[in-house]
């Protein structure tokens, strides 16, 4: 399996998980490694950018979409 398909998978888990403690250590793992990252590790190719818009139009076809308002409510607890 790719690694952009197994990053596809780990998304939609994420979007499945139920349980709120295990989101809460995963986001916590995600949090702490995010911070271990250094900007310039940070790099997209062009399909990584690609298979990112097509995942999105995927979610928002679902209707898996938060309102400008309910992110910005979320963004204030980041």
């Amino acid at each position: 399996m790719s690694f952009q398909s197994r990053k596809m998978n780990l998304i939609e888990y994420l979007l499945g998980v139920q349980d709120e403690k295990v989101f809460e250590k995963i986001e916590s793992t995600i949090q702490k490694s995010i911070k271990e990252t250094k900007p310039s590790d940070i790099v997209f190719t062009k399909q990584d950018l690609l298979s990112r818009a097509e995942f999105a139009n995927k979610q928002i076809k679902k209707g898996h979409v938060i309102t400008q308002k309910e992110l910005e409510k979320q963004s204030k607890n980041w």
